[in-house]
């Protein structure tokens, strides 16, 4: 009867008494239809095991659960959806998906390294050769040195791109630090910091190295913006609870070296005071020795605008007490074996006195010498009696309140620096800081400020003794100790200090070291051996240095205009030597007829700057004052007289020349300018025409269009019309 599709469903519905259940009940009808033909097929006992699994696995049968006692819905909406079915579907697909071998094999390089996909910022080549180079390096130390090998040859680009690919199958943490590294000392702080931040996302955890690299680098670089805040939020990072790695007085020296180079002290004493006083992080000299110099720096530079004398002495004596105050926990600290004296902190607290305001602060700078080194004093201290016998010390910039015979016992100081003794036998022995030349460099500077030139000589002598401490000096040291003879008007010593063979064979001299030398004789200029040791200086400057120094020039010259007791034969003597020296400096001017000088070209000389030819040009006019001198006095005869003056003229044109070019160069008003400064074309009158030299074809007239093109007097017409009355 029911063997028609069609008349199935008519039974069927005509049973439907639910409109909105017409599924369902069509879905039941036909399961029940089907279980009804399976129990007529078969009444066996055996077959209810069968069809009581057949009711099982169809759980929408409402009749099968109510028999079985299954309950209702066992499964929620999302299992019985059709997006849950093609989910499962669409996984059972990627489960059986097969595996490129090929790719496998090219994403794979030796030892089965795994190196990730391509990234899309690199070619196919750049990939394959990074690839290769990985297949030679197995572990992280072999990939840290050769990412350190390469970047010395520039190849940044190409290092990053393999400590990606590298990063994947192993940590790699050395090479990512290199990589930093090499960037921050490029200046490159925001590309250091997009290494920084990636490395972390690639799962490369930072070390106690990386956090040291990035804050050395961030205070090599002050003047990048943002460095300062981005120190603090690195360091801020490494103090958190949740930090990997665990900061130490190495961070913070390095945070507090961003602070003081970026002139940011609230920063800065911001983390001193977080530090604690004992423990692994408690501070060390290097810690001390950054912050006096902060101090220094600050009184130096961040000074506010509109600050007088007074202010600035006022201000400098409260960093000196802070200083102080500190130096007090130093000694506490070496006394207890807490923290090793170190000269680099010795100088930093002598350099912090010499900018105080008092001269007690630099009397203390010997005390404090003697303290830490174990080098007595060669001078006795400010305020005692064998003191008196000294010349006094001269501090014109100091207000009275400061100076010495104005202090009260309240305010004198000085007790910091006392040389510690032993307590007890059970004491231990102290560890003195060992001199070097910047030791050597703060003892000159402090007996030139408390006049004591005696001592000077006697510290040099023991610190430069190879018996004693055998320092070599350097030219800050002879630097130094040439201002300290300019001070005591001690040509002859300068002379004879230059012309030792240890100085000609140890050093390299430079030209400051000859304006020292020749400004000690200009301020000795009422020794009658000041010009003839100024003319010793001279040749040493010649054999010494490829060119004539300007500045050194002007200065010989001017003690030649301005010596009180000069003869002829001293001027003459002067001239002479300026002859090769004026040819120096017109090489260097790429002018004159000289076209070589001392087996140069004038063309290979190297060009000028706008400032060192206004001193060549200042140098030359000096010599030519020198001219003036010895031609309008009486200190030698007329008749011979004659090839000086010609010499002056020449000088007189060159000079003229060089003003003009100058003028052409810079302007109208420039040109207004420098003529009122050339040298007299008249004075040029008194030379016989025959000495005269002969004037370049390619040189132009001097002044403008109107007098270069004027007509004879006799030819001009009258400015003013004939009257007619």
């Amino acid at each position: 009867m029911l063997h028609c599709r069609a008349c199935f469903s008519r039974c069927i519905r005509a049973l439907d008494t639910a409109p909105l259940q017409t599924h369902r009940l069509r879905r039941d009808g036909l399961s029940a239809l089907v279980a009804t033909q399976e129990r007529s097929a078969s009444s066996s006992t055996s077959d209810a095991p069968y069809v009581a699994a057949r009711a099982r696995d169809r759980p929408d049968l409402p009749s099968r659960r109510r028999a079985y006692g299954d309950p209702p819905h066992s499964k929620d909406a999302w299992e019985r959806s059709p997006a849950a079915s093609h989910l499962k579907r669409r996984e059972y697909q990627a489960l059986r998906r097969p595996v490129d071998r090929e790719a496998m094999k090219k994403e794979l390089g030796s030892g089965e390294m795994w190196l990730g996909k391509r990234d899309p910022r690199m070619t196919p080549a750049e990939w394959d050769r990074r690839r290769r180079e990985l297949q030679h390096l197995h572990d992280p130390l072999e990939v840290a040195a050769f990412v350190k090998q390469e970047l010395a040859k520039g190849k940044t680009k190409e290092m990053q791109q393999l400590v990606r690919m590298a990063s994947h199958s192993m940590q790699v943490v050395v090479s990512w630090n290199h990589i930093i590294d090499h960037l921050m000392r490029s200046a490159s702080v925001s590309e250091a910091f997009k290494v920084y931040n990636e490395m972390k996302k690639r799962g490369q955890f930072p070390d106690s190295y990386t956090y040291t690299i990035v804050l050395r680098g961030l205070s090599n670089n002050p003047d990048q913006s943002g460095v300062a805040s981005k120190a603090i939020a690195v360091y801020h990072s490494l103090s958190a609870p949740n930090s990997r790695v665990k900061s130490s007085i190495i961070h913070t020296n390095a945070v507090l070296s961003v602070c003081a180079r970026a002139l940011d002290m609230d920063a800065l004493w911001g983390f001193a005071a977080k530090i604690p006083e004992s423990g692994p992080g408690a501070a060390d000299a290097r810690t001390f020795t950054i912050i006096l110099n902060a101090i220094r720096q600050s009184l130096l530079v961040d000074a506010p605008l509109g600050e007088g004398e007074n202010e600035l002495a006022h201000r400098r004596e409260r960093g000196v007490a802070e200083g102080r105050r500190m130096w007090e926990d130093v000694v506490g600290k070496w006394r207890n074996a807490d923290l090793v004296i170190e000269e680099e902190l010795v100088c930093a607290m002598g350099r912090l006195l010499l900018v105080g305001s008092r001269p007690r602060d630099w009397d203390d700078v010997l005390s404090l010498v003697e303290q830490t080194m174990d080098i007595p004093r060669l001078v006795p201290r400010l305020g005692t009696i064998a003191r008196e016998a000294l010349p006094r010390i001269r501090a014109p910039n100091t207000p009275p309140e400061f100076k010495p015979e104005n202090e009260d016992d309240g305010s004198k100081r000085g007790n910091e620096f006392l040389a510690l003794t032993e307590d007890g036998k059970k004491s231990r022995p102290l560890t003195y800081a060992t001199p070097s030349n910047a030791t050597l460099s703060m003892v000159l500077e402090a007996c030139q400020k408390v006049v004591a030139p005696k001592a000077a000589d006697e510290y040099w002598d023991v610190l430069t003794d190879p018996g004693t401490y055998a320092i070599v000096p350097d030219n800050n040291n002879l630097h130094q100790r040439l201002r300290l003879l300019r001070t005591n008007r001690a040509s002859s010593a300068v002379v004879q200090m230059l012309q030792e063979e240890s100085f000609a064979k140890q050093l390299v001299v430079k030209p400051g070291t000859f304006r020292l030398a020749m400004s000690t004789c200009v301020r000795d200029k009422n020794n009658h051996n000041s010009l003839k040791n100024a003319t010793q200086i001279l040749q040493l400057m010649m054999e010494a240095l490829p060119d004539a120094d300007a500045k050194t020039v002007y200065k010989y010259a001017e003690l030649a205009v301005d010596f009180p007791l000069a003869k002829g034969e001293d001027l003459v003597e002067a001239l002479t030597y300026l002859q090769p020296v004026a040819n120096s400096i017109r090489v260097q001017l790429n002018v004159g007829t000289e076209k070589t000088y001392g087996g140069r070209s004038s063309a290979g000389t190297k060009v000028l700057s706008p400032e060192a030819r206004n001193d060549a040009i200042a140098a030359l006019r000096k010599i030519y004052a020198v001219f003036d001198r010895l031609i309008l006095s009486n200190l030698i005869p007329e008749e011979q007289k004659a090839p000086f003056k010609a010499e002056r003229a020449r000088m007189s044109a060159l000079i003229q020349r060089l003003v003009f070019k100058a003028s052409v160069k810079s302007g109208p008003r420039a040109s207004e300018g420098a003529q009122s400064e050339t040298v007299d074309p008249a004075e040029e009158g008194n030379v016989a025409p025959a000495q005269r030299r002969e004037k370049p074809k390619f040189s132009r007239p001097s002044g403008n269009w109107r007098t270069s093109r004027a007509a004879p007097p006799g030819e001009r017409k009258p400015w003013v019309s004939p009257s007619t009355d």
